[in-house]
């Protein structure tokens, strides 16, 4: 903790963290952003996290489920084109039901699928397309707790040592925002970790950048 009497209490930071999430939803700031003119409902700081861990980690593909727009898998494939990524590095985007706009997705290491993401099927037409070895996997469909789990129990086996299995809009029911919404990506997210040692929530990344949305969960082993 800081000596500067002048530093803000612990309290403080928590309220100006929580002030940032509630105005940001309030705004539907997220439901207007684009990415190369793709919506992208995404706050742009964990943008800056997606960027810089698939720098370090280096993942052999991204998979998210929950696809909107298409802004997202759009980003994460030109992510993989910035960082060099070999060709053979794909971006799976599932969803139940796609979008006009992201069907329209010209980019080469873009493959979408339509079907429910805890569908075995669907995870069977998802790795098809994947390279071997590890890559990152991003949660992004229905945030009800009972179905975020069931993608967390599914998706784990895709992710790569030292890569993030990254459980999207875990500030949902009171985290600060939407206390109605009840049990979530964050109450998933709790529940898996009591279950399954492989996985870390990467606190860290919270510290670092204060106003993420998202619950990290980092492979160990």
């Amino acid at each position: 903790m800081s000596n500067d009497p002048s530093a803000p209490t612990p309290a403080q930071v928590q309220a100006a963290i929580d002030s940032f999430h509630e105005l940001y939803y309030a705004s539907l700031g997220w439901d207007r952003l684009t990415y190369l003119g793709y919506q992208i409902k995404q706050c742009p700081l964990d943008l800056q996290l997606y960027q810089e861990l698939a720098f370090r980690v280096r993942p052999g593909f991204i998979v998210q489920t929950g696809v909107a727009g298409g802004g997202s898998v759009l980003f994460f494939a030109t992510l993989l084109d910035a960082i060099g990524a070999d060709p053979a590095a794909v971006v799976v985007g599932i969803d139940i039901e796609l979008s006009a706009e992201a069907r329209t997705l010209k980019h080469p290491r873009i493959r979408l699928i339509e079907g429910s993401s805890t569908d075995p099927k669907t995870m069977q037409a998802a790795e098809a397309f994947l390279p071997r070895g590890g890559g990152l996997v991003s949660l992004d469909s229905d945030h009800t707790a009972a179905h975020v789990l069931k993608e967390l129990r599914l998706y784990q086996r895709l992710v790569g040592m030292g890569s993030y299995l990254v459980v999207e809009d875990a500030n949902l029911n009171g985290h600060p925002v939407y206390p109605a919404f009840g049990p979530g990506p964050r109450e998933a997210a709790r529940t898996f970790l009591q279950e399954e040692a492989r996985f870390v929530a990467d606190d860290e990344i919270w510290r670092r950048n204060l106003f993420s949305f998202h619950q990290w969960l980092r492979r160990e082993r």
